[in-house]
């Protein structure tokens, strides 16, 4: 995915490599102005207002694909994350955020992982 693929404000599924165990993954690229990120946002996670974070929902394991504004919704029980703030539960029945997921430009500029998620994926993992 090249730096240009998303305006702010856009999201989009993708699938990380070259991380071994993550490739298969998905995951939730979001792009917002760079200084709307804070909270639990860990910035050196981000590139280029671009955040990453596991599509997996933390309380039963739907695919988190609806958004409401900005805030991002799982449509099985309506658990809502921020992902400006680290992609923290704003509503519903999920007890912990999305894991995020480290970023950074290649010398190609195509936007690649550069290590595992930050936390368990999916449910569980408390």
């Amino acid at each position: 995915i090249g730096e240009n693929a998303l305006s702010e404000g856009e999201k989009m599924t993708v699938f990380p490599e070259p991380r071994p165990g993550i490739e298969k993954a998905p995951t939730l690229l979001v792009r917002h102005a760079e200084d709307a990120y804070g909270g639990a946002t860990n910035l050196e996670y981000t590139v280029s207002g671009y955040a990453a974070y596991s599509k997996v929902c933390t309380h039963a394991g739907c695919m988190v694909s609806n958004e409401d504004g900005a805030t991002l919704v799982c449509p099985c029980h309506f658990g809502k994350f921020d992902p400006t703030a680290g992609a923290k539960v704003v509503g519903g029945p999920p007890s912990r955020a999305l894991p995020q997921l480290p970023i950074t430009l290649s010398s190609e500029g195509n936007l690649i992982a550069t290590g595992d998620f930050n936390g368990p994926v999916g449910p569980g993992g408390e």
